[in-house]
């Protein structure tokens, strides 16, 4: 792929079914999503939310970029590489003391800056005077918040909606993992109807995502048609926690469906879906779809 394909590439989408003796007990149709399929380095939610973000920073010819994020971010990881490719000065804040592992090994062979900040200043990343600060500082263009989520990322999810909505026209429920909310938000923006969105937060308290969320949706000048909601209980432990007992969890489902999970997001997803199944939370006969939102390259350090 050219780099310029990045904004005219129309990702394929692939909707695989998934076959489970829980849900021929149940009478329930469920499939997924693999978004972690369109693209080797930025692939899932990731394609769609840096999608217009890049292209307006094109636009404007403006060169250099900052964004934040963990030290197993996703985001920092597809935005580096994509970043390199279109000639682009990127500029990563990473959450935390310094540390290399393969996702921030990646993010800097493709030409990323990073600079690690600790937690207190970290917490500032919505601050417009510290935002100024850095912009300063690193002499930077643009700030793309932390995870992407924006309006700009919101019109991008809201594509890989529409695409959905079109190869499932009978679609009930579709769930995705929550870590910031844009995708979420995306997916409300174009959602029909008659679909009930269900989201899926990885970090511990995630109720706050509904502020966020609403915030996002307003921001865009979006509204929303369906029902939705998010999953409470979905964490096991809190971001970035991988437990013994869902690492376990998680190689089981991988085994069962066939299928390559990240265990931070969709691992967690599928858990938590599996849980609710058991416990009859789906009518019979529902069409339920599973967005498998990628970070595959984040297993490295954790399989």
């Amino acid at each position: 792929m050219q780099p310029s394909d990045l904004f005219s590439y129309q990702p394929e989408l692939i909707i695989q079914a998934l076959a489970h003796p829980l849900f021929d007990q149940k009478g329930l149709s469920v499939t997924v999503v693999r978004t972690d399929l369109i693209h080797s380095e930025v692939s899932g939610n990731k394609w769609y939310k840096l999608k217009y973000n890049l292209l307006q920073a094109k636009t404007n010819n403006q060169t250099r970029l900052l964004s934040f994020g963990g030290a197993y971010s996703n985001h920092i990881h597809a935005l580096a590489w994509a970043a390199g490719q279109l000639g682009l000065v990127s500029v990563g804040i990473i959450r935390g003391e310094p540390v290399s592992n393969p996702m921030l090994d990646d993010a800097q062979r493709w030409g990323m800056q990073l600079h690690f900040v600790d937690r207190v200043q970290y917490r500032q990343r919505s601050d417009a005077a510290w935002l100024q600060k850095l912009m300063a500082e690193h002499e930077v263009d643009v700030v793309i918040p932390e995870g992407g989520s924006n309006s700009l990322a919101l019109k991008g999810v809201g594509e890989l909606m529409r695409g959905i909505s079109q190869q499932l026209p009978g679609l009930d429920y579709l769930l995705c993992a929550c870590g910031t909310g844009g995708t979420l938000a995306g997916l409300l923006s174009k959602a029909p109807k008659r679909v009930q969105l269900e989201g899926y937060p990885v970090l511990k308290g995630g109720d706050f995502l509904y502020q966020e969320i609403e915030s996002l949706l307003a921001g865009a000048n979006r509204s929303v048609e369906c029902h939705w909601s998010l999953d409470l209980e979905s964490h096991y432990g809190g971001y970035g926690k991988v437990k013994a007992d869902h690492k376990m969890i998680w190689h089981q489902l991988e085994a069962d469906f066939g299928v390559p999970l990240d265990p931070i997001y969709t691992a967690k997803l599928f858990r938590r879906f599996m849980e609710k199944v058991a416990q009859g939370d789906y009518p019979e006969g529902a069409k339920i779809v599973l967005l498998h939102s990628g970070g595959l390259q984040g297993r490295r350090s954790m399989c």
